[in-house]
């Protein structure tokens, strides 16, 4: 599920949390100030650190600016639409990439880029050797990926002069 392109790369993850805190809010917060005493029974439960977090997050997402708050909305409404199994898949790999080493994040996130930058028919051609490769094969296809990343990084995008 990506998301809006047009959000910069280093506000990915800030963004998923604060869509994640979202849901939080609209699920717990506003559904117990409209639905009755069961919802408002899970607020109540939460801990004072926890409603001093929610209460800090819900700030700022309303301090951001009107485009970033419909953004955020727009991405909550398609994370709600998501099956149950599929937000816990996501949750999961989010955690998971929480876990890795800020450098191993960088070499992924690096890798995600260089993929994005192949035409489609090469990316293509990459996903079908990769689901074929062996170990050892994916490891080269890795290693070529990597290599056209630090040749990329010498030369401009295409339509781009220096």
């Amino acid at each position: 599920m990506p998301l809006s392109s047009s959000t910069p790369r280093s506000n990915w993850g800030w963004l998923v949390a604060l869509v994640l805190i979202l849901g939080l809010c609209v699920c717990c917060v506003s559904q117990a100030a409209g639905q009755g005493t069961k919802e408002r029974d899970k607020v109540e439960k939460l801990s004072p650190a926890e409603r001093e977090w929610l209460e800090k997050k819900f700030k700022a997402l309303r301090d951001l600016p009107p485009e970033e708050q419909q953004r955020v909305r727009k991405n909550l409404r398609r994370w709600m639409q998501l099956p149950e199994e599929k937000r816990a898949q996501l949750r999961k790999r989010w955690q998971e990439w929480q876990q890795l080493s800020p450098e191993k994040r960088q070499r992924l996130t690096q890798l995600r880029e260089t993929l994005r930058r192949l035409p489609p028919e090469e990316r293509q051609r990459f996903r079908e050797a990769w689901r074929r490769g062996s170990p050892e094969e994916r490891q080269r296809l890795l290693e070529d990926l990597r290599n056209r990343h630090e040749a990329g990084a010498e030369r401009p995008p295409p339509g781009e002069t220096r």
